[in-house]
C-alpha cells in the first residue's frame, strides 16, 4: 500500500483481512490517518510500515510477483519490496481546475451531484472519483456511469420527443 491517510489505512485494514502480509509505504515519519485508524493499523500483526519512503519504480517480476523500488527520503538510498500487488492511495484531490468555478463543490473540492449524477450545470453529469461520495472504487464509478448514461438517455429522449 502506498499512502498513509484515511483512505490508505482503511483499505489496508480491509485488505489485511485477506492477505498474509501487507506493507504500507508512507512518505512521512508518521501516518496522517485519524487516530482510530492509526491504532488499528499499528496494532495489526499483518501490517508492517516503511516510513519516510516514496515509490520510484514498479517492476513486473514474473507472472505473479512485482517489485516496488522505494527511496528513503532522508538518505536517498533505494531498496525493493517484492509483492503480489500494489495499491496506491496517495492523495485524493480532484483534478477539476479546467472547470474553475463551474460546479457546486463539497467541502473537499468534489463535485456535488444529485442521485442521477446531474451537476449544478445543465446537461453536465459527473461520475467516479470527481463526484462527492462516500466510497471511491471502480465499482462505484461504473455504477455512477450507468446511472448517468440512463439518465442522459431518458432526458435526450424526452427532449427530442417534445
Amino acid at each position: 500500500m502506498i499512502g498513509g491517510g484515511n483512505s490508505a489505512i482503511e483499505e489496508s485494514l480491509f485488505i489485511a483481512r485477506f492477505a498474509r502480509k501487507l506493507t504500507i509505504v508512507h512518505q512521512f515519519a508518521e501516518l496522517q490517518a485519524n487516530r482510530m485508524l492509526q491504532e488499528k493499523a499499528l496494532s495489526s500483526d499483518k501490517i508492517s510500515f516503511v516510513f519516510d519512503h516514496e515509490p520510484r519504480e514498479f517492476v513486473k517480476n514474473g507472472s505473479t510477483k512485482n517489485e516496488v523500488v522505494i527511496e528513503d527520503l532522508r538518505t536517498g538510498k533505494r531498496s525493493s519490496i517484492t509483492c503480489e500487488g500494489v495499491f496506491i492511495f496517495a492523495g485524493m484531490v480532484p483534478n477539476i481546475d479546467l472547470f474553475d468555478g463551474a460546479f457546486e463543490l463539497d467541502e473537499y473540492g468534489y463535485v456535488m451531484t444529485d442521485d442521477y449524477m446531474r451537476t449544478s450545470m445543465d446537461d453536465v453529469f459527473v461520475i467516479g472519483d470527481l463526484r462527492s461520495k462516500s466510497f471511491r472504487q471502480i465499482t462505484t464509478a461504473v455504477s455512477d456511469g450507468t446511472i448517468a448514461a440512463i439518465t442522459a438517455t431518458k432526458e435526450l429522449e424526452h427532449t427530442t420527443a417534445a
